[in-house]
C-alpha cells in the first residue's frame, strides 16, 4: 500500500510539472532555441541595448531591422505612439515588446530582464551568468498599468539612469523644463515684474499679471521647446514665501492678501493656450493652496504639497481624512492632472532613519482614491545623502509602479543584496522599525528632533545591538554604501546619548556633583569623524550644519567641559505659560545640553516672559546663575532681552538684547549672572524677558546651571 501511495505522489508531481511547462513559452534555450531580435520601425538603439544585456546571460543574439519571421523564434521591439507606457505580449513563436516612446521601450526591456531572466539591478554588472533557458507565460499580455503617470523618488539613487530604467521612474531633468521656485533662473526678472505688496514693489515676489513677465516666459518656453521638445513640463509658481501681489490687475483676477491662485492660474491659462503641446503646473502651497474658481485646460495641472498634512501616520484612519479628501475634491473640480509633492525623510537630520515607507504605501492608496496621478517623493536635498536613502529610493520606486507591492519582500531582497555581510540582520531591524512606526498613532515631522523618533520607533537597545553587529561583520574592504550605513547608525547613537543626558543610555552619569562620561563616546566620535572623511559627507541637515561642527560641539560642550549644577534634577516651578510642544520643564536641569540645532534639548518659549522658581535649600554656596540661549536667524529664534534673578528682596540681572546677534546667523549665547544667596533665603526666581521688538518670535533656553 505504501509503495502504491508513493507511486501516486510521483505521478501527481509529474503531471503538475508537465502542466507548469505547458503553461510556459520558451523564448530561449541554450543550444536549441535562439531568437532573433527585430526592430522593424527603427528602434536600433534599444535593440543594441537589449543584445548587450542578453550577452550578460552568456549568448549573442542576431539583429534585424526587418519584420519578424514568425516561423522562427523572435523578439520584436517596436515603438507605437498609440501605447501609453509599455507592453509585453507573447505572440506566435515570439515575444513582442512595444512602447509609446524609445524611453518607455528601454524601460520595457529592463522589465523583461528583471522579471524573466537571472539578470536584475542587483547583479547588472555581472557578466556571463550562463542562463540555460528563458520562458514567459504562454499568452503573456502585460501592460504597465501604474496609476501614476509621473513617478519620482527624489533620492540620489534616482539620478542614475540605470536605476530609472530598472525601476521605471522619472526624473526632473528628463521631464521638467522649469521646476520649483525657479522662474528667476529661467528669465531675467525686471522691476516691472515685481509684486505690489502694501502698495510698494517688492522684489521678493512676482506679479503674475505682469505683461513683461508673461512675454519673458513665452520667449523662454518657446526656446526650451525648440531645443528639447520632449522636456515639456513647466512649473509656474511663486517664490517660496507668503507674499501676494495686490496690484490692480491681480486684484481684478481675484487675488486677496493671502491668496495668489487667481492670478497665477490666469497666467498659466494664457501660457497653456499658446503652447498646447506643453504641460503647465503650479503648486498648492502657501499662497496658492486654494484652488481657483475657473476650470483649467487639459494641459494644466497642480502639484499639491502635503506640507500641511499630518506626517508619519495613515491619513485614512486619522481625523483629518475627510478634510483632506474635500481638499482634493476642490482641485478635482479644476483639473484631472493632480500630482503630489510628498516627503520621505527628516530634513533636520539626514541620518535619522524615518521609517515611513509602510505608512506612505497606505497613504499612496488613499491619494489614488482622491484623484492623484503623479508623485514627486521628496527624499533628499538636491541629491544629498539620506539614511537608508538607497533602500527608500528602491521601495518607493516599487510602490509607485505597484501600490500593493510586498514591501517586506523588497526590503529583504534589497538589503541582503546590498549588504551581504549584515543584510539579514539589517532587514529584520528595518522591518521592525517600519512596523513600529506604522502601528504608532503619534505624528512625525519632516523637521524635528530625536525625541519624536524615540516616541515613535527609535529604541536605544535595539539600535545599539544592530550597530554592534554591523561593526562586528565589517567586510574586509568596506564600500561606500557600508560606510554610509555605519555613519547613520553611529550618528543616531550619539544623538540618543545626547538627548538622554544623565539618564539611562545617556552620555554620562551624575552623582554627588560628579559627572562620569560614557566610555563609548570617544570611540563613537572618532568613528564618525573617520567616516565623514571616508564618505565625503560633511553636512547632516538641510540648513547645512556640518559633521565637523557637530563633533566640535560634543567636545567643547560635553567631553572637554565640566558640568556642575547645584540645581540638577530639582523640582522647578513654572509661574508663566509654557508652549504646548515644549511643556517639559525638566529639560532645564537634566544635564542634556543643546547644540546649534534648535530641535534637540532646547526649551522653546513664545511668551513675553518665562518665570521659573525653586527653593534655595543647599544652594547657599552658589555664586553664579548660568543659562545658554540659542540665536538662530533662519528659524527666527532670538535670545531674550534680559535675564533677572530674584532672591529675597534682591535683584540680579544681565542684559543680552540685540548686541548678541552674530554675523553667522547661528550661535549659542551665554548669560552669566553673579548672585548671592543668604542663609535665610528660601526661594530663587528666574525671569527671562523677551526682546520687545521680537514679541512674535520664540527664544530657546538650555540648562539653568547654579554653581
Amino acid at each position: 500500500m505504501q509503495t502504491r501511495a508513493s507511486l501516486l505522489v510521483v505521478i501527481v508531481l509529474l503531471l503538475m510539472s508537465s502542466c507548469a511547462k505547458s503553461n510556459d513559452f520558451v523564448i530561449y534555450k541554450r543550444g536549441e532555441i535562439k531568437p532573433v531580435v527585430y526592430y522593424p520601425n527603427g528602434a536600433k538603439t534599444v535593440a543594441d541595448e537589449f543584445v548587450s544585456l542578453f550577452r550578460k546571460l552568456g549568448e549573442d543574439l542576431s539583429l534585424s531591422n526587418q519584420s519578424p519571421r514568425i516561423e522562427k523564434p523572435y523578439i520584436s521591439l517596436k515603438i507605437d505612439a498609440k501605447i501609453d507606457g509599455f507592453k509585453l505580449q507573447q505572440t506566435q513563436n515570439g515575444l513582442l515588446i512595444s512602447a509609446g516612446t524609445e524611453k518607455a521601450l528601454k524601460q520595457a526591456i529592463y522589465h523583461f530582464f528583471g522579471n524573466y531572466t537571472n539578470l536584475n539591478q542587483f547583479i547588472a554588472n555581472t557578466a556571463n551568468l550562463n542562463q540555460e533557458a528563458i520562458a514567459v507565460p504562454l499568452g503573456l499580455d502585460y501592460t504597465s498599468d501604474s496609476p501614476f503617470s509621473y513617478k519620482e523618488p527624489y533620492f540620489a539613487e534616482n539620478f542614475d539612469q540605470q536605476f530609472r530604467l530598472w525601476n521605471n521612474t522619472n526624473t526632473l531633468e528628463e521631464s521638467w523644463a522649469l521646476w520649483g521656485h525657479n522662474i528667476g533662473k529661467l528669465i531675467k526678472v525686471t522691476p516691472k515684474m515685481y509684486a505690489i505688496v502694501d502698495g510698494e514693489p517688492n522684489e521678493e515676489q512676482l506679479n503674475f499679471s505682469s505683461v513683461d513677465l508673461q512675454k519673458a516666459l513665452e520667449r523662454a518656453i518657446e526656446e526650451k521647446l525648440q531645443n528639447e521638445p520632449s522636456i515639456n513640463k513647466f512649473m509656474i509658481m511663486p517664490y517660496d514665501n507668503d507674499l501676494v501681489c495686490n496690484c490692480e490687475l491681480c486684484l481684478k483676477e481675484g487675488n486677496s492678501r493671502t491668496n495668489a491662485s487667481p492670478a497665477v492660474f490666469a497666467l498659466i491659462d494664457r501660457l497653456a493656450a499658446k503652447f498646447p503641446k506643453a504641460s503647465f503646473y503650479s503648486t498648492a502651497y502657501v499662497s496658492t493652496e486654494k484652488a481657483p474658481q475657473k476650470p483649467a485646460r487639459e494641459n494644466v495641472g497642480v502639484m499639491i504639497s502635503t506640507m500641511s498634512f499630518p506626517k508619519g501616520i495613515v491619513i485614512e484612519r486619522s481625523n483629518k481624512a475627510q478634510q483632506i479628501s474635500q481638499y482634493f475634491k476642490s482641485w478635482q473640480n479644476i483639473t484631472k492632472n493632480i500630482y503630489l509633492w510628498d516627503y520621505a525623510i527628516n530634513f533636520d537630520n539626514y541620518f535619522e532613519f524615518y521609517p515611513t515607507a509602510s505608512t506612505a504605501q497606505r497613504n499612496l492608496q488613499f491619494y489614488i482614491k482622491n484623484g492623484v496621478n503623479g508623485i514627486f517623493m521628496h527624499g533628499s536635498d538636491e541629491g544629498s545623502f539620506a539614511a537608508f536613502g538607497n533602500l527608500k529610493s528602491y521601495l518607493y520606486a516599487q510602490m509607485l509602479s505597484n501600490p500593493d507591492a510586498d514591501l517586506k519582500k523588497h526590503i529583504n531582497l534589497f538589503l541582503e543584496n546590498t549588504y551581504p555581510t549584515v543584510g539579514k540582520e539589517l532587514a529584520t531591524y528595518y522591518i521592525s522599525i517600519e512596523e513600529q512606526a506604522l502601528k504608532s498613532n503619534k505624528t512625525f515631522d519632516i523637521y524635528g528632533g530625536t525625541k519624536l523618533a524615540v516616541n515613535k520607533y527609535l529604541k536605544y537597545d535595539e539600535l545599539d545591538k544592530i550597530f554592534k553587529i554591523i561593526l562586528a561583520k565589517k567586510p574586509k574592504v568596506p564600500n561606500k554604501e557600508y560606510n554610509l550605513l555605519l555613519m547613520s547608525f553611529v550618528f543616531q547613537k550619539l544623538e540618543l546619548l545626547r538627548i538622554n543626558g544623565f539618564k539611562e543610555n545617556g552620555y554620562a552619569t551624575y552623582q554627588n556633583q560628579q559627572r562620569k562620561l560614557n566610555p563609548e563616546i570617544q570611540a563613537d566620535l572618532s568613528l564618525l569623524k573617520q567616516l565623514s572623511i571616508t564618505t565625503g559627507i560633511s553636512r547632516y541637515n538641510e540648513i547645512g550644519l556640518k559633521i565637523g561642527d557637530y563633533i566640535n560641539a560634543w567636545n567643547s560642550r560635553i567631553v572637554n567641559a565640566s558640568y556642575q549644577n547645584l540645581l540638577y534634577g530639582r523640582q522647578l516651578k513654572v509661574n508663566t505659560d509654557l508652549d504646548e510642544e515644549y511643556s517639559d520643564v525638566t529639560m532645564l536641569n537634566d544635564g542634556a545640553l543643546g547644540f546649534e540645532d534648535y530641535y534637540n534639548n532646547w526649551l522653546l518659549n513664545s511668551s513675553a516672559k518665562l518665570a521659573i522658581s525653586a527653593n534655595t535649600e543647599g544652594l547657599q554656596k552658589a555664586s553664579t546663575v548660568q543659562i545658554d540661549f540659542l540665536y538662530d536667524k533662519k528659524h527666527k529664534i532670538y535670545p531674550p532681552e534680559k535675564v533677572s534673578v530674584y532672591i529675597g528682596d534682591r535683584k540680579f540681572e544681565t542684559v543680552l538684547g540685540q548686541k548678541t546677534e552674530p554675523e553667522a546667523g547661528r550661535k549659542i549665547i551665554r548669560a552669566i549672572i553673579p548672585v548671592k544667596i543668604n542663609a535665610n533665603d528660601t526661594s530663587i526666581k528666574i525671569e527671562i524677558t523677551k526682546q520687545s521688538q521680537k514679541q512674535k518670535r520664540s527664544f530657546a533656553c538650555d540648562e539653568i546651571i547654579i554653581k
